[in-house]
C-alpha cells in the first residue's frame, strides 16, 4: 500500500463499465465553478483505460 498512513478518506469515481479510479483531483462545489473544460489530448493507459487531458478556461476554445 503506497497510501500514508495519515490518509483516513479515499475518494473514488466508479464509471460503470470502466476501473475504479482514486480521485486526486481539486474539489469544487459546482462544475459552475471551474468554467469551460477543453480536452487537449488523450491516450490509451491500457485495453479500457484511458486519460484524458484537458485545460480549464473562462472562455471556450476551438482547435487549440
Amino acid at each position: 500500500n503506497l497510501l500514508p498512513e495519515s490518509l483516513k478518506i479515499i475518494r473514488t469515481i466508479n464509471i460503470q463499465g470502466l476501473d475504479l479510479q482514486a480521485d486526486g483531483g481539486t474539489h469544487v462545489s459546482s462544475t459552475k465553478e471551474v468554467g469551460y473544460i477543453n480536452i487537449t489530448g488523450h491516450e490509451s493507459k491500457g485495453k479500457i483505460n484511458k486519460r484524458l487531458r484537458i485545460k480549464v478556461s473562462d472562455q471556450k476554445i476551438i482547435n487549440e
